[in-house]
C-alpha cells in the first residue's frame, strides 16, 4: 500500500479568494465530452449505457484542482446548508459490500481521516466553488436538463474507495488528480430507480434489478483527464491506486408528473366535480365501494382521458410548464444570477451573449425564452432578432442589433431597447 501524506497535499493554509465571474464559452459540454459529440452523447449514451473517455492530463485543469480544493473547504466551514456536507467511508471497493457505512465528518478532520485510510466525499462542493456552480448550470443549459446537476468531490488513499453500489442519477466522474480503478456494469441494473442500492450479497433486496453476477462489467484505471459517465442504476465500485481526487458531475431527474401537475390543477379547478370530490353518502362500508362513489369515480375518470386525449392532440399545452421546468432553481443550493443593474451604454458598446444561455419557443402570440428568473415572455416580431443573438459569434453594438429586424417597424426603438434591458438585467446579454 502506498502512503500518501495528505497534510502535505491540503495542509497549507488557505484563504477564501474572491470569486471572480467564470469566463463560459457555451462550449462547456463539448468540452467535457471531447472527442466524442454532444449528440453522440445524447443519443447513445446519457442515461443508457456506460461511457469512458480517454483525455490528456491537462483537460480538467480549469474545472478543478487541489487549490481549488482547499479554497472550496475553507469557504465550506462558512455553509450552514446541510445540504453540502462531508462523510467519510473506510471500504476498500469491495465487490460485495459490508455494514460500514459513511460517516459523518467536518473539516478539521478531513486531512486526519485521508491519513487513516478513509475516502472523503464532500458532497455538493459546488456550494462552496461559484465557479464550478456556475460550470454546472451551464452543462444543465446545454443539456436542456430538467432535473438537478450538481458536483461531488471525492478523495481517496491508496486502496481506499466504495464497495458495490448504484446510484439512482447519472454519475460522471472527471478524474481531476492520481489515479482510480473503476469496475461498473455496461448498462443499469434498473432503468432510473428510485433509491440508491448496495449490493450485498445474499441481502440484497428483490426490487434491485439484475444483480451484478448476471451483468457484463468493464474496469478500467481513470488517468488524470479520463471520464467515466455511468447510467443511473449501473452497478459500480471504485478505489484508488496511489492516490486520488476527482469530480462526480450529477444528473439527478426531476419526475415526469411535476410538469404534468399544473395542467391538472388548472383543469381541476375549473370543473366543480373535481373542485368538490366525491360525494357524501349514508350507504355502509361493507366489503366495496359505495355505487355512489364508484361511479362518480369513472366519469371523472373519463372527463380525465377525454382531457388528456385533448392534450395528446395538441402537445404546446405543456410548452410553459416544460419551459418553467428548465428554469426552476436545483435543489442543491444553488441560487440564479441577481437581476443586473442597467449600465449607461453608448453607440459604441459592444456586447455579447453566452449562446447556450438564450433559448426561446414560440408559443401562441409570444416568444417564451427561460433564464435564470423564470421565463420572460417577449412579442413574437421580436423571433429574427433572438436568432441573430442566439447563433452570433462576435461581439455586437446596440445599433447593430436595432438592424437585425426583418421590417423596421415591427417594434420601435424603445421597444427594441427596453426589450434588450430585460435581456441585459437578466444576465442574458452582456458587455465585452
Amino acid at each position: 500500500m502506498k502512503i500518501t501524506d495528505f497534510n502535505s497535499i491540503l495542509g497549507d493554509s488557505s484563504s477564501e479568494e474572491a470569486h471572480t465571474p467564470t469566463n463560459l464559452n457555451g462550449r462547456e459540454l463539448q468540452e467535457l465530452l471531447n472527442p466524442i459529440s454532444c449528440e453522440e452523447f445524447v443519443n447513445s449514451y446519457f442515461a443508457r449505457a456506460s461511457l469512458n473517455l480517454e483525455g490528456h492530463p491537462q483537460k480538467f485543469d480549469h474545472i478543478f484542482s487541489w487549490e481549488k480544493l482547499k479554497q472550496a473547504l475553507a469557504r465550506g466551514q462558512h455553509i450552514a446548508d446541510g445540504r453540502y456536507n462531508i462523510t467519510a467511508s473506510f471500504t476498500a471497493g469491495e465487490d460485495s459490500s459490508n455494514t460500514r457505512r459513511m460517516m459523518q465528518a467536518n473539516h478539521n478532520q478531513v486531512i486526519e481521516l485521508l491519513n487513516a485510510g478513509a475516502t472523503i466525499c464532500i458532497t455538493n462542493i459546488h456550494m462552496a466553488d461559484p465557479s464550478l456552480a456556475q460550470w454546472a448550470q451551464a452543462i444543465r443549459t446545454q443539456l436542456n436538463f430538467t432535473g438537478t446537476v450538481g458536483v461531488n468531490c471525492y478523495v481517496s488513499p491508496d486502496g481506499s474507495g466504495l464497495p458495490m453500489h448504484y446510484d439512482k442519477r447519472v454519475a460522471t466522474t472527471l478524474q481531476i488528480a492520481g489515479k482510480k480503478r473503476w469496475k461498473f456494469s455496461v448498462e443499469p441494473a434498473k432503468v432510473w430507480p428510485n433509491s440508491n442500492e448496495v449490493f450485498q450479497e445474499g441481502e440484497t433486496g428483490d426490487d434491485v434489478g439484475k444483480l451484478p453476477a448476471d451483468m457484463e462489467f468493464r474496469e478500467v484505471v481513470l488517468n488524470p483527464g479520463d471520464l467515466l459517465c455511468l447510467p443511473a442504476g449501473a452497478w459500480h465500485s471504485a478505489r484508488g491506486m496511489g492516490f486520488s481526487l476527482a469530480l462526480n458531475l450529477y444528473f439527478a431527474p426531476r419526475n415526469l408528473f411535476d410538469q404534468f401537475i399544473p395542467l391538472l390543477q388548472n383543469f381541476a379547478t375549473s370543473n366543480e366535480y373535481w373542485r368538490g370530490g366525491p360525494p357524501a353518502t349514508l350507504g355502509k362500508i361493507q366489503g366495496k365501494m359505495p355505487q355512489t362513489v364508484s361511479e362518480y369515480m369513472r366519469e371523472r375518470l373519463d372527463e380525465f382521458h377525454k382531457m388528456a386525449l385533448e392534450v395528446i392532440d395538441s402537445p404546446d399545452a405543456l410548452t410553459e410548464s416544460w419551459l418553467t421546468s428548465l428554469t426552476q432553481a436545483p435543489s442543491t443550493g444553488w441560487q440564479p444570477v441577481p437581476m443586473l443593474p442597467i449600465p449607461e451604454v453608448t453607440t459604441e458598446q459592444r456586447f455579447r451573449v453566452e449562446l447556450s444561455s438564450l433559448r426561446f419557443v414560440k408559443f401562441q402570440d409570444k416568444l417564451i425564452v427561460p433564464c435564470d428568473n423564470g421565463l420572460l415572455r417577449f412579442p413574437a416580431v421580436l423571433e429574427p432578432v433572438l436568432k441573430r443573438l442566439s447563433t452570433e459569434l462576435s461581439s455586437f453594438t446596440i445599433p447593430e442589433v436595432l438592424t437585425w429586424q426583418e421590417k423596421p417597424e415591427s417594434c420601435s426603438t424603445n421597444e427594441m431597447m427596453s426589450y434588450l434591458k430585460i435581456l441585459y438585467q437578466n444576465g442574458i446579454l452582456k458587455r465585452v
